[in-house]
């Protein structure tokens, strides 16, 4: 179904914001036929990116310059492939699940139920982290290429002899870590909206990590 978020039913801004789904009403029944397209090209969107988080997790043990760029090509493939799920059923994803403060009440839809808009937001958010993802890979990239002097230039931060180049990859691939199981955890908490015979069974890591600099998430 397509462009199904439209004014209509009001939502309380606070509910859709929430990032957790705590009050899934949802039986458990079939897929509605109306509904199905959503629901399969959320499920789809779902299952790429708990691979692709696989592939960024993988990449924080062992950190190449070449294979730091290329995810984050599939990064940004991935999260444009999403932006065009919540733009095709919602044109401003942002208002709808970041609503300014005091906002009250949104447009929400004219038949769509919470839980749809609930993962709508989910996948909203991971865009989000995963843009952060992508950065911190891209400076990671950088100075690995910056520490081996490749492309025959002079170093930018040859200069700077202070600079810890495999610690600050080290600190860097923390962050992302840290990002990455924040976003298992988001696509976990998410899975109760979804129809039952559309949800995933999604690992959860077995050992806290230390909290990673999100200020860039907002």
């Amino acid at each position: 179904m397509r462009r199904f978020f439209w004014t209509g039913l009001a939502l309380v801004a606070g509910l859709v914001g929430s990032t957790i789904v705590t009050a899934s009403t949802r039986s458990n029944t079939k897929i509605d036929e109306a509904t199905r397209s959503y629901w399969i090209a959320a499920h789809n969107l779902t299952k790429e990116q708990v691979t692709l988080l696989d592939r960024l997790e993988q990449s924080t043990q062992k950190s190449e310059a070449k294979r730091l760029k290329t995810l984050g090509g599939q990064v940004l493939l991935y999260t444009s492939s999403v932006d065009r799920f919540l733009k095709s059923n919602y044109p401003e994803p942002e208002l709808l699940c970041s609503p300014p403060p005091g906002l009250g009440e949104i447009a929400g839809t004219d038949g769509a139920t919470i839980e749809q808009v609930q993962v709508y937001c989910s996948l909203y958010r991971s865009t989000r982290e995963l843009s952060t993802i992508r950065t911190r890979l891209n400076h990671q990239a950088s100075l690995l290429n910056t520490g081996s002097g490749s492309g025959g230039k002079k170093p930018v931060l040859q200069a700077k002899k202070s600079v810890n180049v495999p610690a600050a990859v080290n600190v860097s691939s923390r962050n992302v870590l840290v990002l990455v199981e924040s976003s298992r955890q988001r696509l976990a908490q998410m899975q109760p909206a979804f129809p039952e015979d559309l949800r995933i069974s999604i690992a959860q890591p077995t050992a806290p990590t230390q909290a990673a600099d999100v200020r860039e998430i907002r």
